[in-house]
């Protein structure tokens, strides 16, 4: 019978190198890599669970906070498996934790000694079969399950204003509760702006939606390449998630300190639903008024949605270009970037319009931005106007592919070439060199390829030194926007990335 690893998908890469080490000691390994969610996904790590011989937990902070990891733990437990702890990450405390009791293999640092203390451990729990208890234990419910029973209410045709409210209020509480797991906060966010692009939605329930998007924003920001989720979202993780230095900033539209504690938000909800009746009175009183000829003054134009706010920290908001205020429409959805990577099980994960300020470092600082697209390193000084970008990747907390579209307008096409041109100058110095990412101390390498096509269109790929993952990179100029796009899978292609960016251009060009 396999090993079966419990893990957080934000550990997605050191798992992989464990993984390595107990296959190279002939050991079956099982553990989920390519599944989605729901009752299906969710039933057949069960299954691994009950036929596994040992439950091996990856054990990280990551790990600790993961909701699915802690219920595999519990639903192993009860089966009588044996289990077996391996560090492989920062622990805020060794001693209060779920498996302190156990003796943990420190694995931190794969070195000879710790493998062969690691595969000792696993034929010495091997030795001592437990068989499964009966009657079985009762299996436990299916992780983030709320998510998919509200999927399918937003999925209904019309929606009255109080279910509206009452399902911004489920997804309100889901964040409060499960907004530190990259999958879940990436689900929530792409199920409220489902219900903020209904045609039915109410003015006061989108500006609701946009506070919480907003919050969520904030705690998005792990690096474009890799998941997340989580690694939702974040990630297909190739390796750590770490978030940005500087969360998004808050709009106008951004909730204030009391929103931000579930209590409070939550309680502002209740009260909106029933000023929500009154509007709908309201909204009929005018409706007769305007059939008996009355005439009205114009409606206030709503609050802008933080998509559409201007970015903060560029040099010249207040200088728009005719494209800079086009950006998020420029941008595709997941319909459009699904047959590129072959993947028809895409979603929108995260949207942000500022450039990212990765807390990670990269042991060749002059190559972040041929890894990065839109770091805030490379765009400095560039004088850029706006930014829009989106991630998009497989559903469920384990997404293989992973898109991050991104474009940046700037005063004039001609400045826009040049940031390429510069840039392929950057790209083209980084070509062959290996490079290490790293994050709350742990490292994964990258090896830079040879710089592709020239200005204003140019491309470069990127694969792990020792993994599976792929990257490609693609950057070019149409009129006065840049195009920065990034590919990541363990099948990514040459040219996918720039296929994504032809589309955009000629969203752009129309």
């Amino acid at each position: 019978m396999p090993l079966f690893i419990s893990y957080s998908s934000q550990d997605r890469s050191t798992v992989d190198a464990l993984t390595s080490a107990l296959r190279r000691a002939q050991q079956q390994v099982w553990f989920d890599q390519e599944l989605g969610g729901g009752d299906s996904w969710w039933n057949t790590i069960l299954e691994q669970i009950r036929s596994c011989d040992v439950f091996v937990v990856a054990l990280s902070n990551n790990w600790l906070q993961s909701k699915p990891s802690q219920s595999e733990l519990r639903y192993a437990q009860a089966l009588n498996r044996p289990i077996l702890p391996v560090r492989i990450g920062d622990i805020d405390s060794m001693r209060v934790n779920p498996l302190a009791a156990l003796q943990i293999i420190d694995y931190r640092n794969p070195t000879v000694d710790a493998g062969i203390q690691l595969v000792t451990a696993v034929h010495s729990l091997q030795a001592k079969p437990q068989p499964l208890p009966d009657p079985l234990p009762e299996e436990p419910p299916v992780p983030f399950g709320y998510i998919t029973r509200l999927g399918n209410t937003l999925a209904e045709k019309e929606l009255s204003p109080q279910q509206q409210l009452q399902l911004l209020v489920e997804l309100r509480q889901g964040f409060d509760e499960d907004g530190d797991d990259p999958s879940a906060r990436g689900d929530i966010a792409q199920l409220l702006r489902m219900l903020r692009l209904r045609h039915d939605v109410t003015y006061r329930t989108r500006t609701e939606i946009d506070n919480v998007l907003a919050e969520i924003e904030a705690k998005d920001g792990a690096p474009a390449s890799d998941t997340d989720a989580s690694p939702p979202a974040t990630q297909a993780g190739t390796g750590p998630q770490p978030v940005s230095a500087e969360p998004a900033p808050p709009t106008t539209a951004a909730v204030g300190s009391g929103a931000a504690k579930g209590g409070g938000a939550n309680t502002r909800l209740i009260v909106i639903g029933a000023a929500a009746v009154v509007v709908v009175a309201i909204i009929a009183v005018v409706v007769v008024l305007m059939s008996q000829g009355g005439k009205s003054k114009p409606a206030a134009k709503p609050a802008p949605s933080p998509n559409s706010a201007a970015v903060p920290n560029s040099p010249a908001n207040s200088n728009f270009s005719g494209n800079a205020t086009k950006l998020d429409s420029f941008l595709l959805g997941p319909l459009e970037v699904g047959p590129i990577v072959a993947d028809p099980n895409m979603v929108v994960s995260e949207k942000t319009n500022g450039m990212r300020n990765p807390k990670w470092t990269l042991s060749n600082p002059d190559c972040i931005g041929a890894y990065e697209p839109i770091a805030d390193a490379a765009y400095k000084d560039s004088g850029y106007i706006a930014v829009a970008a989106q991630a998009v990747h497989t559903a469920g907390e384990e997404p293989s592919h992973r898109v991050f579209e991104s474009v940046v307008a700037f005063p004039s096409a001609d400045k826009a070439s040049a940031f390429v041109q510069t840039s392929a100058d950057k790209w083209r110095a980084c070509a062959g060199q290996a490079v290490t990412l790293t994050y709350n101390g742990r490292a994964e390498g990258w090896k830079f390829a040879e710089l592709a096509g020239d200005p204003p269109r140019i491309a470069q790929g990127r694969t792990q030194t020792e993994g599976t993952r792929i990257c490609h990179h693609a950057l070019r100029a149409v009129s006065d926007v840049v195009i920065d796009v990034l590919v990541c899978g363990p099948d990514a292609e040459t040219g996918q990335a720039g296929r994504v960016a032809e589309q955009i251009s000629a969203r752009i060009a129309q």
